[in-house]
């Protein structure tokens, strides 16, 4: 299957309880993730983290699927348009 890039934008709302579980599931991804950004905002007990990667389509409906089954996480991905990419 082809790779494609994409983003992730997951926010974690509850981040003492499920930063760790997520850096885990992040852990077992890292040979597709291009680029990792995180900015915690420990006066609401949030953290945000901005993600580039690339995979496949099932590989990243299976990265989305997992995150999005962690209590308190919500995961957005886009697909990035490349040229040649329609």
């Amino acid at each position: 299957m082809e790779t494609k890039l994409h983003t992730l934008t997951i926010t974690i709302y509850d981040r003492d309880e499920v930063y760790q579980q997520v850096g885990s599931l992040l852990h077992d991804y890292a040979d597709k993730i291009l680029l990792r950004t995180g900015y915690p905002i420990k006066e609401r007990n949030l953290a945000i983290i901005f993600l580039i990667v690339e995979m496949t389509n099932d590989e990243l409906g299976a990265l989305s699927g997992k995150l999005g089954q962690i209590k308190n996480v919500k995961v957005s991905a886009t697909t990035i348009k490349t040229q040649g990419t329609k």
